[in-house]
């Protein structure tokens, strides 16, 4: 059968371990930290606990202890960690009362996973126990300090359990949560399952016994345990023991059924094998042999898909995306393949492309730049996939597919280079995003030699390159996404910066940096405001928040304080602060932001006047004629929009006509787990080491310091 193909596996281990042995399962209420629904065999470890009942309570009735004898109560136990919504991998207890779990103290293994997203129970945590039947593992977690690796694996193989539950009030028994195991096992994702009975599993091949059984037990309220055959959402069968556990609530109505599902395709393979090899030996050995090499192709495959999700999802550029998927099908799936990213006439845009063999490199590198180059006779997609939703093409040398190919491109040099590098078979599968197919993936097998035996793409192949794809394509959507957002968010940002006038006897630069953390639009702002007489103000500022709404509020506080700096009426910068801070609150704005105000006036043929005073903002900078730097006084003051009455003040310095002036967002100097001074002693080391142009200077200063998660506003004024 299908199921036997997939040979022994983690999940083999898992069962193993806990045999046909029947879980101890509790429901847990996240909000109040209570057991509020258990199954037959969790009553027969607290026979006297009454529902519901708080973790501790129920794990101090349960007479649950740790590796080292301490109750659970007064330890890092599994139930509390779980209500406090963190999932628990597992971790070794023993019980001690007896029950069906073991007659007497025995190791159990505690897997805890919250049901996130699962109709009425989303406040709830699943939590279930299991026997350690097998000596290594029991050993393992009695021991951990001289055990830790084999703890770690137990670990792995919990986790890799599938979870369900199930709705008993309904009589059509209705899905309401999977754990991922449960995706990853079987193809379907949450929302597909979610409302749905669990026979849509079974197929043609499943026994109708096995079937009756799980449906005289669901009748009658009692937990089974049977082995049936099943199948994956792409059409794959493997063998299911499924164990059906009924909860009941504190009134002892059946409320929901707890299914573990473990895939034991390796088991029930061995078990053929066995039995054939009685009746013929050397025929079963030949099939066990061929089971099992069909079991490691299998199990490589899915272990490639499980490494795709993994690798893919770990990066959001677009072209690293690609150049990780194509490190994965090279050479697992193919010889050499490429990624080819149409335009918006369906040409080819971008090409990206690997070889697994160096030695091919020129003669590969020749073809891509022809393909680069080639007009196609048509929209990509339709060409290589002529209406089907992924193709292959077998005897890809012949006459009847050079005939097609020259329908495809404008100069048949291009086939010519391809057909030299030798191409046997091809799998042309798209990378569908949520809404269009971007992007296709064109792998490719070389013809077969004695030094490279290569057997043309299957239709298995082919399964496995879409399910690849589809992950792929999705992947690729969010990466693309998140491009784009990010660069609409910066765009915006600067747009909302202005540009800085020329102002005599000034020299004057700014920048803006967005940060690491992502695509939103920031608060950070800078501003240089030729106000009335000849003084110029210098602002710069931060806006709390990090999303449109900081944008807009940054917008209009630039209004106020622009309007307010042409009042001359106020004569100081903190009078300057103190009304637009007076307008925040009359206008009904909720915007809260740190900002210095620096007015520069002409003092004489040598020096310049410095008025500056502070709503909440970093101080700023001074590098002196002899580049030493320090840091101004403080103004007092607290950031606009908390409270408009606090009386702000104006210090005043005089600074000679060479010194340079330098305001700065935090971005500039927090950094996550250090402390501020850390920050602003090493801004002054980079300014004081950096050049004297305001430019050059602040260039400087984002190579040096631009790796913050925070965006980053720069204004350099050199007197």
């Amino acid at each position: 059968m299908p199921g036997a193909e997939r040979g022994r596996d983690a999940s083999s281990d898992v069962s193993a371990i806990t045999g046909d042995a029947p879980a101890a399962v509790l429901l847990v209420q996240l909000s109040d930290r209570s057991v509020v629904h258990v199954n037959p065999v969790a009553r027969q470890l607290a026979p006297q606990a009454r529902l519901p009942l708080s973790v501790d309570a129920w794990s101090d009735a349960a007479g649950l202890l740790d590796l080292d004898g301490a109750e659970l109560s007064d330890t890092e136990h599994p139930l509390s960690r779980v209500a406090r919504s963190e999932p628990v991998v597992g971790q070794a207890v023993s019980a001690a009362a007896g029950s069906d779990l073991g007659g007497r103290r025995e190791p159990l293994w505690v897997v805890a996973l919250p049901m996130a997203d699962a109709p009425m129970l989303d406040d709830h945590a699943l939590v279930v126990f299991l026997p350690l039947r097998d000596s290594r593992a029991a050993r393992a977690a009695m021991d951990a300090a001289s055990e830790q690796a084999a703890l770690r694996d137990r670990a792995v193989l919990a986790t890799g359990l599938s979870f369900t539950v199930a709705d008993a009030r309904d009589p059509e028994f209705p899905l309401v949560w999977v754990n991922p195991a449960f995706t990853a096992t079987t193809g379907y994702p949450f929302q597909e399952v979610l409302g749905q009975n669990c026979r849509f599993l079974q197929g043609p091949g499943t026994d109708p016994a096995a079937r009756q059984a799980l449906h005289d037990a669901l009748d009658a309220q009692e937990p089974v345990t049977v082995t049936l055959l099943n199948y994956r959402k792409d059409g794959l069968a493997f063998w299911n023991q499924v164990a059906m556990s009924p909860i009941f609530g504190a009134d002892g109505t059946l409320t929901h059924y707890v299914g573990i599902q473990t895939d034991v395709s390796g088991r029930v393979a061995a078990d053929r094998a066995r039995d054939e090899a009685l009746a013929a030996e050397r025929a079963a050995r030949a099939e066990a042999e061929e089971a099992r090499h069909r079991a490691e192709e299998h199990r490589a495959r899915l272990d490639l898909l499980a490494e795709a999700t993994h690798r893919l999802s770990g990066t959001l550029d677009v072209a690293e995306c690609r150049r990780r998927l194509l490190q994965l099908v090279v050479p697992q799936l193919a010889d050499w393949a490429v990624v080819l990213s149409p335009d918006d006439k369906g040409q080819i845009a971008q090409v990206t492309a690997l070889h697994a063999d160096p030695a091919d490199d020129e003669r590969f590198e020749a073809y891509l730049d022809a393909l680069r180059r080639t007009p196609l006779r048509g929209r990509l997609q339709d060409l290589l996939l002529d209406g089907a939703s992924a193709r292959r093409i077998g005897g890809y040398s012949s006459p009847a597919v050079r005939e097609l190919r020259r329908s495809w491109v404008e100069d048949e040099s291009v086939l010519d280079l391809s057909d030299e590098l030798g191409v046997a078979s091809v799998l042309v599968v798209p990378l569908p995003g949520r809404r269009r197919v971007d992007d296709l993936m064109v792998l490719v097998r070389t013809a077969s030699t004695p030094e490279h035996p290569a057997p043309e793409h299957t239709d298995d192949d082919l399964g496995i390159a879409v399910d690849l794809g589809r992950r792929a394509g999705l992947l690729l959507d969010n990466a693309r996404l998140y491009e784009e957002q990010h660069h609409i968010a910066t765009e915006l940002q600067r747009s909302l910066l202005p540009d800085l006038p020329e102002v005599p006897g000034l020299q004057v630069a700014a920048r803006y940096h967005a940060g690491q953390d992502g695509n939103d639009v920031g608060g950070d702002f800078y501003e240089l405001i030729d106000v009335p007489g000849d003084g110029i103000a210098v602002v710069i500022g931060d806006v709390a928040g990090h999303d449109v709404y900081a944008a807009a509020a940054m917008g209009h506080l630039k209004g106020l304080l622009r309007a307010c700096a042409w009042d001359r009426t106020l004569d100081t910068p903190a009078s300057v602060l103190t009304r637009v801070d007076e307008l925040i609150a009359a206008l009904g704005m909720t915007t809260m932001a740190t900002v210095s105000y620096v007015r520069l006036t002409p003092d004489g043929p040598d020096h310049w006047s410095v008025e500056h005073s502070s709503a909440g903002h970093p101080p700023l900078l001074v590098r002196h004629v002899d580049g030493t730097v320090r840091y101004l006084p403080e103004a007092r003051g607290i950031p606009l929009g908390v409270e408009p009455s606090l009386v702000r003040e104006t210090l005043r310095e005089r600074l000679p006509v060479g010194s340079l002036l330098l305001g700065y967002t935090d971005g500039l100097v927090e950094r996550r787990g250090e402390v501020l001074s850390e920050g602003f002693d090493r801004l002054a080391d980079v300014v004081a080491a950096g050049p004297h142009e305001p430019e050059a200077l602040c260039d400087h200063l984002l190579s040096q310091l631009g790796d913050s998660h925070d965006d980053i506003a720069l204004l350099a004024v050199r007197l």
